[in-house]
């Protein structure tokens, strides 16, 4: 059990070290004496009504057919939890698949052949010179 109450070991002692300022350490033994016995008492109630309970279901006719029904919906339970386990799973790798094939597609999009711009002259085209006409003696034009 890593938290009781969503409290930590280190809230836990951090809780503790304020307490112990606030109250003083004459006060913080009575509280932890009170504690001790509050929660000896809670254990001593469960342990009862669990004997209680044992004691009931024992009692009853048919009660073995009740401590079967229960362990049945314990066994349903559990086999609910991994069902909830394998569809979660089964689910997620589709939409991984699907989420993968989607990057791959953008990256071949962008690493694809572009047609050219047909409109707008090119850098090439602007940065390119025709040669000049050479006068040659012996030509009639």
């Amino acid at each position: 059990m890593d938290s009781f109450f969503g409290i930590g070991a280190p809230e836990l002692v951090l809780i503790l070290l304020l307490a112990g300022l606030v109250m003083g350490p004459q006060r913080i033994r009575q509280v932890a004496h009170w504690l001790g016995k509050t929660t000896a008492q809670l254990q001593a109630i469960a342990r009862g009504f669990s004997r209680q309970l044992n004691a009931e279901l024992d009692a009853v006719d048919g009660g073995e057919d009740v401590r079967a029904a229960m362990e049945e919906v314990q066994e349903l339970r559990r086999q609910m939890a991994e069902l909830r386990r394998d569809v979660t799973s089964i689910a997620v790798q589709p939409f991984e698949d699907g989420r993968r094939g989607l990057q791959n597609s953008q990256k071949a999009i962008g690493q694809s052949i572009k047609p050219p711009n047909l409109g707008e002259p090119t850098p090439a085209d602007t940065q390119t010179t025709l040669p000049k006409p050479v006068n040659v003696v012996d030509d009639p034009d």
